[in-house]
């Protein structure tokens, strides 16, 4: 209990994970038993997502429930876990939208196993991507969201031209994401950290502020996406599976506006 108290983004992401991995060993022949296991996984870490909330303090602006891991210290990168208001929405929602995936997939008969281990993993990078203090991680995170959902586009499309929707949102996404790395590695340059505290803290010229301030609107404004950079979107839409389009308004594009609220 101390443990969880303390460390609930661990705890959620414990319990995604250990069901990915059991729902992998589970046959392909015995579909229902995948759909009941990743349904009481995403379950579970809802009620865990809730007793977090609950554990919360609201009065505390700072960033709650911290944990640090540092695996390449020599460029001073780490991999931090924290969660203040404004990931905890985001959070909650993510943890919350998943079960109702899961129910609303419950009859794909296409590969199902395989369908639903994506749908899982995907839960498991939104977590994480809402829950990284590291804007470094934050961006492999983000970008590593387009390959399970260009799958789910690609295989499980419901129309004809779903290769082209999958190919438009992979290729539009990743584009306006380079203008974010560019802006991440200036920022690097600059500051030397990529710890989103340290960078909350650091003063930046006008000049300095501008050029980051546009990396990362472009980025954005293609994820959420804002006219005209939108382009992608009706196709991606239109092509991929109920499940998918589902994912894709309720969570997918609200990264767009998770980055403007953080970052920009």
């Amino acid at each position: 209990m101390l443990v969880f108290t303390t460390h609930p983004l661990e705890v959620i992401l414990f319990t995604l994970t250990l069901g990915f991995v059991l729902s992998l060993t589970i046959t392909a022949s015995n579909p229902n038993a995948t759909r009941v296991a990743v349904l009481v996984t995403s379950l579970a870490a809802l009620a865990e997502g809730i007793y977090a909330s609950s554990a919360f303090n609201k009065a505390d602006l700072a960033f709650q429930f911290t944990s640090r891991y540092q695996p390449i210290p020599e460029y001073n990168l780490s991999f931090t876990l924290g969660a203040d208001g404004l990931s905890m929405i985001f959070l909650l929602l993510t943890l919350f939208i998943f079960p109702i995936l899961f129910l609303s997939a419950w009859n794909v008969t296409k590969q199902p196993k395989q369908f639903l281990n994506h749908l899982l993993g995907i839960e498991i990078l939104l977590v994480l991507t809402f829950s990284t203090l590291d804007i470094f991680y934050f961006y492999v995170l983000f970008e590593s969201l387009l390959i399970p959902m260009f799958i789910l586009i690609g295989v499980w499309g419901a129309r004809e031209r779903k290769i082209k929707a999958a190919y438009y949102f992979f290729l539009y996404t990743l584009f306006g994401s380079l203008f974010m790395l560019f802006g991440m590695i200036y920022l690097y340059f600059i500051t030397g950290s990529m710890n989103y505290t340290v960078l909350l803290n650091t003063d930046l010229d006008a000049q300095q502020q501008q050029i980051i301030w546009l990396c990362l609107f472009l980025a954005f404004a293609v994820k959420m996406p804002l006219f005209p950079f939108h382009i992608w979107l009706p196709e991606a839409h239109v092509e991929a599976p109920t499940v998918g389009s589902m994912l894709l308004a309720s969570l997918l594009l609200k990264l767009g506006g998770y980055g403007f609220l953080r970052f920009s």
